[in-house]
Order: C-alpha cells, then structure tokens, then sequence
C-alpha cells in the first residue's frame, strides 16, 4: 500500500475518494527534517556473519543499530507461543498501521457476521479476500465505510484488549495508529480464539494471510520482512503495510505468523529516511507516480527484510 508524501499519508489507489474528504492531497510535509537522504552505511547489510553465533537477546541490538546506519528506526516485537518467551525493542511506540488495519477491518466484518448467526454478504467476502490476499485499498475503502468507520477500531480493539491501538484522526483507515506490542496481541488472540471470533471466521483470516500475493494490487512488492527475510520457513500467515511519506520517511510493516501450528508471531515496523544514491531530492509522491521500482522504496524494503535476516540469520525461528 502506498501513500502520497504527506503526514497524513493519503491513500493512492483511493485518492479519488480521499480528496472528498480532504482539501489538500499531496504536498510535502512542511515540517520534514529530511529530503533525499543518503543514509551512510559504515558495515554490510545484513551483517548476518556478525551475529551469527550471537542469543536473540544480543542479536537484537545489532540489527537495530544497522537498521539506524541506513536511517531506519525499528519496532518491533516477536512471541513464542509455546514458551510465552516475547523479545521486542521499541514495541510500545505508537505508528501508523497503513494496510496493517486491513485486519481490523476483516475480523469487524466476520466478527458481525458470527454475531448476526449469518454467511458474510458475498460481495463483501469478496472484497475481504482481495484486501487481505492482495492488499486491495479499494477493498479496504468500501469494507470500511459499509462497517462503521473508526468504530470498527474501537470494536476491535475492545474485543481484543489492545490499548495503545486508537482510530485515525482523521477517519482515514491508514492512519490507525498502533504498536509492535498491540499488534502481537492482536495475532495472539486471533489464533488462541480469545478475541471474538468463531473458529471458522479465525480460519478464515489465517488461510487468506497465508495466500499472500507476491505483489500487491497497486504494483508493489510486498513479501519484505518475514517472508523473504525467512526463506527456510515455508508456513506464514503475513499482513503487510507501507507508505510515505509521514514525516519525511517511508513505513513498512511486516506481521504475522510463523509456523504451521502459529508458533510465532512476529510484528515488525521500519521507519525510514526517504534515501536516493544519486541525490535526488524529491519525495516519492505515490499520489502521481509509479512507485513499485523506486529504489527509496526499495532501500526501505531491504532495510526491513535485512532486520529480519539478522535477528533470525539461519532463515528460520528458532
């Protein structure tokens, strides 16, 4: 999902519908400390060797100090759901969940379906199936103004007990803010049963995660982070999130499950300086532009995936 450069991120694909509700759309952020940046990168990345024969506990610190090198601030959080063992760094700082609140839109719209004692209207499992698979905003749109808006936030997060999880100021799905922590929370109880859901309606969100497409209905690449960051673990069950620019930097957001039974259930979120090789200085405005071969998007999706690859540097949990 992208977003045009502005604090407010607006959505592309519904920039359309967004410009009813808004009077601007996409100007850069007046208050942005940073345009074009060049992150200087002192080691390589991922620096895997380094880490290699390093606990979690003293991974953590180095992927986090690469991620900064390259101008990245990380979040994150991971639980092991046999042990109850939870690592985490910055998991209680609140940011935009982008598409990430594709979730809470999906489990209100089953949810209300489980109450009512009804199938999901067709149309509207349709249109969850390509949000959740394919990260559709048009989907997410119309799911979002049939269902009730910002209640659908203070539903789900009441159901689910996730208190630093509050709707978007400005009634915009995408900016729903959130925490590595909240987000964990919510997957934990989305798998154990405990937040609301039937069994059927659970089954159903982790089954359309697991068939993530490759590539997002707006073009972009959005297997970063756990799944290309993990390629020795072949069950994941993913929800993905990115835009740009809040605050002069691009946001991805990498979580989900991992593991055939869920074993694990990882939330990681980058916060990136907007970075160009070649020095140029414009914001990739989503809003008019193509932005699925930028290579600033892509520094960023290699910065997220790369965190991955050295807190977890064998490809696979353990």
């Amino acid at each position: 999902m992208s977003r045009p450069m502005q604090v407010l991120a607006l959505s592309c694909s519904a920039l359309l519908a967004a410009i009813a509700i808004l009077v601007s759309g996409c100007d850069v952020p007046e208050d942005s400390g940073t345009t074009g940046t060049t992150a200087t990168v002192s080691s390589p990345f991922p620096d895997t060797e380094t880490v290699q024969d390093l606990a979690l506990d003293s991974r953590i610190p180095a992927a986090v100090a690469s991620a900064a090198g390259r101008g990245a601030e990380i979040s994150f959080a991971v639980l092991d759901r046999r042990t109850g063992a939870y690592y985490a760094s910055g998991d209680t700082t609140q940011v935009e969940t982008a598409s990430v609140s594709k979730l809470f839109i999906a489990d209100e719209v089953l949810h209300e379906a489980n109450i009512a004692q009804a199938p999901v209207a067709e149309e509207d499992l349709t249109q969850l199936k390509v949000m959740l698979k394919s990260s559709s905003d048009d989907a997410a749109n119309y799911l979002w103004n049939e269902y009730g808006g910002n209640d659908i936030v203070l539903r789900v997060a009441e159901r689910y007990g996730l208190a630093a999880t509050s709707p978007p100021w400005d009634g915009l799905w995408w900016n729903t803010m959130t925490t590595a922590a909240d987000i964990v929370g919510y997957y934990t109880k989305l798998v154990d049963g405990t937040g609301g859901l039937s069994p059927a309606s659970t089954s159903t969100i982790l089954s359309l995660l697991r068939e993530s497409e490759p590539v997002a209905t707006d073009g972009y690449h959005q297997h970063f982070g756990i799944v290309d960051g993990l390629p020795s673990e072949p069950v994941w069950a993913v929800k993905q999130g990115w835009m740009c620019c809040i605050a002069g930097r691009w946001v991805h957001l990498s979580t989900g499950t991992v593991g055939e039974d869920d074993e694990y259930v990882i939330a990681l979120i980058s916060r990136e300086e907007v970075h160009y090789d070649d020095d140029w200085e414009h914001y990739p405005d989503t809003a008019v532009v193509d932005v699925t071969d930028d290579s600033s998007a892509q520094h960023a999706r290699d910065t997220i995936t790369g965190v991955v690859s050295m807190l977890f540097p064998d490809g696979r949990v353990d």
